[in-house]
């Protein structure tokens, strides 16, 4: 008679939120973050606060007084020089990486909302009511450029390159610009959402933000623009992408959506701060970013944002749940896992062995309605049958898998 002695390893695998909250130092808003490369970052609060980071987002460092004004938005135009803009008609300049700071704007009641510059001299300003502002001397003066007329608030500006630059406003409005912003004309957005965020990858490619979820995209340098379907109606306050596939969009009520494809799936991951409001997000690469927002939030990821593992297929909301067959099966030593869920719900999806023994957690978070699919990997594991079990609210569904070595 042989005796079979059974040897059960645990390997607990644990899902979380990629987004890692960063501490800023305050609870003061923080409306804008722009970085000069992959690790020197800035970023503009209420009460006139900057932070600058130099490790990529992981920790902050306050490089200004506190002041009676807010700052709404940033540009690094390099590592020593960066232009931060706000209200009443604030301009700030550094050229020693926030060292000192020089007062450029005066102190008419006027909201400055959005700086960007192609270089060290020549930059461009958006704001209240049809306010857009140029300079080609660093800032020392600055001249209104002109505007169609009614103009909206301009929330947003953009330089794209050295000739391109880009205006978002309210009602769906976008000036463009193809000399530098010496001037500029209207463009047909195709939309009468509120416009705040911008990312151009190249010239022709580009995406725009705004409220009810509208992402916007451009393949043809902003001479046409196509919606995006969103799994959400929430205000989407800015948008970046690292390349022509991979970018982030983040706004109203903690959303922060993600697409890896160029902007055919977008879908929704998961905040580790609820009810807040993100003004901001950049893109250092496709894994490197940072989401600034309410209460002084900062996010910061190396992950890409995603629960390690976990691949949304599908932007479609199922009819129902279900569980399916794992592929291949028999498998060795992985295999996946797809799943639907057909309401946002808490999920979890486990393996255990013949046993009853749960071996693996892959699944343990909030979902929203869509189709899953999951790697699992045995290869520390000996042949034989698994079961693997998701439950979802009410939902419950086992089903059994054979590992052959």
């Amino acid at each position: 008679m042989k005796t079979i002695l059974i040897f059960i390893l645990f390997v607990p695998v644990l899902i979380y939120s990629q987004w890692q909250v960063r501490p800023s130092g305050h609870t003061d808003i923080i409306y804008g973050v722009s970085f000069a490369d992959i690790n020197t970052g800035m970023a503009c609060c209420e009460a006139g606060r900057i932070l600058k980071t130099v490790n990529g987002g992981l920790t902050w460092s306050q490089v200004n007084q506190n002041n009676l004004y807010w700052l709404g938005g940033i540009d690094m135009i390099d590592n020593n020089t960066a232009c931060a803009v706000g209200y009443p008609q604030k301009i700030l300049r550094t050229t020693n990486t926030g060292g000192n700071w020089q007062q450029q704007g005066g102190n008419i009641f006027i909201n400055y909302y959005s700086v960007s510059f192609k270089d060290a001299n020549t930059g461009l300003i958006s704001g209240y009511v049809g306010t857009l502002l140029r300079t080609t001397n660093a800032g020392q003066t600055w001249v209104q450029i002109p505007v169609p007329p009614n103009p909206p608030s301009y929330n947003t500006v953009k330089f794209i390159n050295a000739n391109n630059a880009i205006v978002l406003g309210f009602y769906g409005k976008m000036l463009f610009s193809t000399d530098a912003g010496a001037s500029f004309t209207e463009l047909s957005s195709g939309t009468t959402a509120e416009l705040y965020g911008v990312s151009f990858v190249d010239a022709n490619t580009g995406f725009v933000s705004g409220s009810n979820g509208t992402i916007l995209k451009t393949i043809d340098g902003g001479i046409s623009w196509a919606p995006q379907i969103t799994p959400v109606a929430n205000t989407l306050n800015a948008v970046s992408f690292a390349n022509a596939m991979t970018g982030n969009a983040v706004g109203w009520n903690s959303v922060i959506l993600r697409t890896t494809n160029g902007g055919d799936l977008w879908y929704q991951q998961q905040s580790p701060v609820s009810n807040t409001t993100w003004f901001g997000v950049e893109l250092t690469s496709a894994l490197n970013g940072v989401i600034v927002g309410g209460a002084g939030k900062i996010l910061y990821t190396t992950t890409g944002g995603d629960p390690i593992g976990i691949e949304p297929i599908s932007n479609e909301i199922p009819e129902s749940f279900s569980l399916s067959q794992n592929y291949p099966n028999p498998f060795n030593p992985s295999t996946i896992i797809g799943y639907q869920i057909a309401d946002f719900g808490f999920v979890t999806l486990k393996v255990y062995d013949v046993l009853g023994n749960e071996i693996a957690t892959l699944v343990n978070r909030e979902q929203n309605a869509g189709s899953y699919s999951i790697d699992f990997n045995a290869s520390q594991r000996g042949s034989g049958v698994y079961f693997y079990r998701i439950n979802a609210g009410e939902f419950s569904e086992t089903k059994s898998m054979i590992l052959i070595k």
